[in-house]
């Protein structure tokens, strides 16, 4: 057998090059429970929660009460709380970089199921900086959901889906 066939070859060539290709799981994936009360009560529950520094660190970005979507920011998150709600994957060099601040920007969407219930979904973005001497980067992290299930309890959902 002098030659191998085409379809050997072709079929090399996919087994070593597919896992350059892989797909990686998204980064921010939403968490999601039903809570037996109407929509519009819901909403009002997350606006008040989300605008009262009384009851979070978090900056109301936006709520658009047509779509029941509600935007909001935190940052100047401490290293504590970081390490409990974020992991964040750095590349060789940066692994010995140091946490210095960290953004949370929460996104909360409802959905009406029933006339008393609502499909709350929360997902979270983390944006982490990190530093050693001048040097800074921002890096990308990925939920551990904690904060996700924190703000699931606000609605009074008893857990995540």
């Amino acid at each position: 057998m002098k030659y191998l066939p085409i379809s050997i070859i072709a079929f090399l060539c996919l087994v070593t090059v597919t896992p350059g290709f892989a797909i990686d799981a998204p980064r921010i994936v939403p968490r999601l429970n039903s809570v037996q009360m109407p929509i519009n009560e819901v909403y009002a529950r997350y606006k008040k929660y989300f605008s009262d520094p009384s009851t979070s660190h978090f900056q109301l970005v936006s709520a658009d009460a047509r779509t029941h979507t509600i935007v909001a920011k935190q940052s100047g998150i401490d290293g504590g709380s970081w390490g409990n709600w974020a992991f964040c994957k750095a590349g060789p060099v940066q692994m010995i970089f140091k946490y210095q601040d960290g953004t949370a920007t929460v996104t909360v969407k409802l959905e009406k199921t029933t006339r008393k219930s609502t499909l709350v979904s929360v997902s979270a973005d983390f944006q982490g900086l990190y530093a050693l001497g001048a040097n800074q980067d921002t890096i990308a992290c990925t939920s551990k959901f904690v904060l996700e299930d924190n703000i699931l309890a606000v609605s009074g959902a008893a857990g995540a889906k």
